[in-house]
């Protein structure tokens, strides 16, 4: 099978080689296909960004290989280079990481890096403005005249203007309210539907994940714990507490319905889920 990302017996130590010696990640083997959206959950300290942070070379591995379309990234310089274009990191609050006089220019800051020209550069900034919603009225604006919120969709612009194949979101709905939120997901949702494009999203939300994802990795201790669709997961609630993890309160909610003998299924992991589901059953009630 071909991945797009692929990790293989990838392991990162810290202070290698001294008595502080420490593995973040250690053994991992983890892969997405093309057009596939993966969640990465785990507590504080589990080693999440130490992964991601090795897809686009910002860390190297102590020993296992990153691969990108089969390609070890650490091959040479120039294949690293070019692994991140390929692969797009968009870190946790990423409008900190705003820099450039307008909007525009900060959008184009990676497409220019690309070596593109002026008239690709520009047709790269207005789709990317476009896939992230950011207003073109906004483009001609300094970043730091932007709301939080729209400073936070010209950082996404910024990593989508480089046409990734791969996006990486490090916790995208940080500090973000209910609203905020539930806008950034259909944002993430609209442009892999549009685009084909696969996603990573590391998040501490179970239901986010549960809404987003075709597949789970669960890290615990630096290692996958486990892994599969958000229902292998889920399912097992048990096991996720017992790493310091909780599944949604909408499956605590059902369950409780379940256990008083109300005929409702046990595998609802959203409120979008739940409301459809006690819709049906108050409709029947009614009837």
């Amino acid at each position: 099978m071909s991945y797009v990302i692929e990790a293989k017996g990838l392991s990162h130590c810290y202070s290698k080689g001294t008595n502080q010696q420490v593995y973040a990640v250690k053994d991992i083997d983890f892969s997405v296909e093309k057009g596939e959206l993966i969640g990465i959950i785990g507590h504080t300290g589990s080693g999440k960004s130490t992964l991601i942070s090795h897809f686009n070379g910002l860390l190297k591995p102590s020993s296992g290989q990153i691969l990108v379309n089969g390609t070890d990234i650490w091959k040479d310089k120039e294949t690293l280079h070019n692994s991140r274009f390929q692969v797009g990191l968009c870190f946790q609050y990423p409008e900190y990481q705003l820099f450039e006089e307008t909007v525009f220019r900060d959008i184009a800051f990676g497409p220019k890096n690309m070596k593109l020209s002026e008239n690709e550069i520009k047709e790269r900034v207005l789709r990317a403005a476009d896939y992230a919603g950011v207003k073109k009225e906004h483009l001609d604006k300094s970043p730091f005249d932007l709301s939080g919120g729209e400073k936070r969709r010209a950082a996404i612009a910024g990593v989508m203007a480089m046409e990734p194949e791969v996006i990486i979101f490090d916790e995208p709905a940080a500090g973000l309210d209910p609203k905020g939120r539930k806008d950034l997901i259909k944002l993430i949702r609209d442009y892999r539907e549009r685009t084909g494009s696969a996603i990573i999203i590391v998040s501490h939300s179970m239901e986010d994940m549960a809404s987003l994802a075709d597949r789970i990795y669960v890290m615990n201790g630096g290692e996958i714990a486990m892994q599969g669709t958000v229902d292998e997961v889920y399912s097992q609630g048990e096991k996720l507490r017992s790493m310091g993890l909780n599944v949604p309160e909408i499956t605590e909610i059902f369950a409780s319905l379940r256990a008083k003998g109300i005929d409702v299924p046990a595998n609802v992991y959203t409120v979008e889920q739940g409301t459809e589901i006690l819709k049906k059953l108050m409709g029947r009630c009614s009837s």
